[in-house]
């Protein structure tokens, strides 16, 4: 067993909290990796063809070796000189939005791009309650197992960054916590990580967890390398002024964007057109509203190749 220190030393209830107070959560390395218990879409190869990107496939291994994680990896001529991110999905899954991000960031900044599956490698489909066992901690841990995989492709790891939005967002301000596991093993396979529209809260209004979840600290000791932070004031699915002050006192840069919704980047195959969703379209939940809004994306974009070049602007 690893024990991921997550806050101070106590005495531990199995949910990883004394009342609200952060404690040490005892995690086994991965959930065991299932192949073969859900085939991935037909129509996700389809989408890769279609933006020029490779399918998703089971090809990294797993943090403790048990099973294949399935990515799309899609590198340059020269992967060394090229910029790396490595793109998180929400907790729907990997969708036609995480499609276009990595195609976006292969074509304005000449990058590989490699999509980080983390629900059909493990037999499921969506995670959307954020339950224990495929969240932020988990899902750190097929990080470090991706930028294992990466760096034996060729990649640089001082060029490599961490991204994703909601649960990815989730992960990605995880995995970039200053914990005695990040320092140790994430360090040194990336330079930096984007959250785009977070997960951060982690509780229920009246300060409760959620039933299934178990407490995600992040940020309490500060992040161990660089953070840019992206959100929207109009986002009602995970509002950033109910994240801990951490999340965004401890980020590089936090940029709001006034319009945003969850899922300002939100593209989707619009049947009735016959084509991608056009630009002020939204998608009406059960829970909140998204809508694309290409403003804000465009300007997401030019954020993060500021950040992954290390534009001294950047700096606060």
């Amino acid at each position: 067993m690893i024990a991921v220190l997550l806050g101070s030393a106590g005495v531990c209830d199995g949910q990883g909290v004394v009342g609200s107070t952060p404690n040490i959560i005892s995690y086994d390395g991965a959930v065991p990796v299932v192949n073969s218990a859900i085939n991935i879409p037909f129509y996700s190869a389809r989408v890769a063809r279609k933006l020029g990107l490779q399918p998703i496939r089971f090809q990294v291994p797993s943090y403790n070796g048990k099973g294949l994680l399935a990515v799309s990896f899609t590198p340059t001529e020269n992967p060394f000189k090229s910029p790396t991110y490595v793109i998180m999905h929400g907790g729907h899954g990997v969708g036609a939005t995480t499609w276009h991000v990595a195609k976006e960031l292969k074509e304005r900044f000449n990058a590989n791009v490699l999509i980080l599956d983390s629900f059909w490698s493990r037999g499921t489909k969506r995670n959307r309650e954020r339950g224990a066992g495929i969240d932020a901690i988990v899902r750190t841990f097929d990080v470090i197992a991706a930028g294992r995989w990466l760096k034996d492709q060729g990649t640089d790891p001082k060029k490599t960054y961490m991204m994703g939005g909601s649960q990815g967002g989730w992960t990605t301000l995880k995995a970039m916590t200053a914990e005695p596991v990040q320092i140790a093993e994430v360090k040194p396979l990336y330079a930096g990580g984007v959250a785009y529209f977070p997960v951060c809260d982690n509780y229920n209004t009246d300060g409760n967890l959620r039933s299934g979840q178990r407490y995600v600290d992040l940020a309490d000791g500060g992040y161990w390398g660089p953070v840019l932070l992206l959100t929207g004031d109009k986002d009602f699915a995970t509002d950033i002024d109910e994240c801990p002050k951490k999340v965004v006192e401890s980020a590089t840069k936090h940029i709001r964007y006034a319009r945003g919704t969850h899922g300002w980047n939100a593209r989707w195959w619009d049947k009735k057109e016959n084509d991608w969703n056009k630009p002020g379209s939204c998608s009406v939940g059960d829970k909140f509203t998204m809508c694309y809004d290409v403003e804000h994306t465009n300007d997401m974009y030019t954020q993060i190749g500021k950040f992954t070049k290390g534009d001294l602007r950047m700096i606060k």
